[in-house]
């Protein structure tokens, strides 16, 4: 007789790189959490005016919970996740990875370089944070390559 253990989650149908602009009766519930290796996930939905694409991250509308948007204040919204596999347009729900290995975006006019540690920057983009300019915001991943003037890079996530 062959046994089988397994303690993984059985997943909902689409997996993490499920987008959908209706729930169906099958589909998770807005904020279930679900875990895939060694990534976490959030499912949430896009309640603003912006598309979120890989790479960018999302903060809390205030409008209702697990609802997010692109749009953020550099250093002080809350990161509710990264998109990591499909683009979440508006009205949509989908997956934000919380913690793991992803991409993320410098922004316009800056150098994120290898190692460095980042926070929150304007509309879904990261913002490097040193020493020497001090900014406030909470730790939201490490660099793990370079990136300059909007485009992406390799990086570690790990929002709370």
């Amino acid at each position: 007789i062959m046994t089988y253990y397994s303690a993984d989650p059985i997943m909902f149908s689409g997996g993490v790189s499920m987008v959908t602009a209706t729930r169906g009766d099958n589909d998770p519930e807005v904020g279930t959490r679900a875990s895939v290796g060694d990534e976490d996930y959030v499912f949430v939905y896009n309640t603003g005016n912006s598309q979120i694409s890989p790479g960018y991250h999302a903060t809390l509308s205030a409008v209702t919970g697990y609802s997010v948007v692109l749009t953020s204040t550099v250093e002080l919204d809350i990161v509710v996740g990264v998109c990591k596999h499909a683009t979440l347009t508006t009205a949509t729900y989908g997956w934000l990875m919380r913690r793991g290995f992803g991409s993320a975006i410098a922004p316009v006019d800056s150098v994120v370089v290898t190692g460095a540690i980042f926070t929150v920057g304007a509309a879904g983009v990261v913002q490097p944070k040193t020493v020497s300019t001090g900014y406030a915001g909470p730790v939201l991943g490490k660099a793990m390559g370079s990136g300059h003037s909007g485009l992406s890079f390799d990086a570690y996530w790990n929002v709370l």
